[in-house]
């Protein structure tokens, strides 16, 4: 499973599961079943943070980037049926047939998340330096909040 936190045009946070997802070529997609809030939220602000973890180890990492919802009807059904039948964690029987009978017969809505700024979820405080940052500057300019200057060097304008 993965949680993804999205915020609406008002500030106001929004976290939800994601248990039908698929990674390709460092790409994240999921089928998005959320349309009331979450894809409201991601039509107003593409940022968004993806949370997944290990409850054996109690380890995990957080991921922030854009979600873009794929448009291409093609690509849509090719991954809802990668998802659906060979997924992350292949879909049990019944976690399958809860997603079909949501689904109906048409194409559903997909997601696509490209991580950025990747940090670890350990409690350590080495855990405010992320151990991915994109080359982008301007990117790397919105790593460490208003800390940057002093964590990382970074001025902020």
């Amino acid at each position: 499973m993965i949680v993804v936190a999205s915020v609406d045009k008002n500030g106001i946070s929004n976290i939800s599961p994601r248990t039908t997802f698929t990674i390709l070529d460092d790409v994240i997609y999921w089928i998005e079943l959320f349309r009331h809030k979450s894809l409201k939220n991601f039509q107003d602000n593409d940022w968004v943070s993806v949370a997944t973890f290990d409850k054996e180890n109690l380890e995990g990492f957080q991921l922030k980037g854009k979600v873009v919802m794929l448009d291409d009807e093609k690509k849509r059904k090719n991954i809802s049926l990668r998802i659906i039948n060979f997924g992350h964690n292949k879909l049990t029987r019944l976690h399958k047939e809860r997603i079909l009978k949501q689904l109906g017969t048409k194409i559903p809505n997909i997601a696509s998340f490209k991580p950025v700024i990747v940090y670890s979820s350990s409690p350590v405080e080495s855990a405010d330096i992320p151990l991915v940052i994109d080359s982008d500057p301007d990117i790397a300019m919105l790593v460490g909040g208003s800390d940057a200057k002093s964590n990382f060097g970074f001025e902020i304008s």
